[in-house]
């Protein structure tokens, strides 16, 4: 989940406020030696996007999920698979998010692209 949030944060901030600029000037120096075309720009821009909503809902599920999971936990009988199964489906749903993205992304950048992006990430995760 730690990758999740570190993902949908940074790039959050690097996608904020997008349509103030039109120019790839206005990322943030980590994405910035990406070198993205216009192009290249406006099909990441409206992927964060997509990205960005499908993420707020997920976390409006996720806080609903927590109720469900915390009703499992304070039941005098604790349902361990249906608590299991709960928490399987909300990774589930993480992992789709995730995967859409990056699979839009992979289809936008170039190979050395892909690699400095990568790099980012783990550098996120670092810090």
């Amino acid at each position: 989940m730690k990758w999740f949030l570190i993902l949908a944060t940074a790039l959050s901030f690097a996608f904020a406020d997008s349509s103030h600029h039109s120019d790839s000037s206005r990322f943030p120096m980590d994405l910035h030696d990406l070198k993205l075309t216009p192009q290249q720009h406006k099909a990441v821009e409206n992927a964060m996007k997509e990205y960005q909503h499908a993420y707020r809902r997920y976390r409006r599920q996720d806080n609903t999920l927590q109720e469900e999971l915390n009703t499992i936990f304070l039941n005098p009988r604790f349902d361990q698979a249906l608590y299991q199964a709960k928490s399987v489906e909300a990774e589930r749903t993480a992992i789709e998010i995730r995967t859409q993205l990056f699979s839009r992304l992979h289809a936008i950048l170039t190979p050395e692209q892909r690699e400095r992006f990568i790099h980012h990430l783990q550098e996120w995760e670092i810090e």
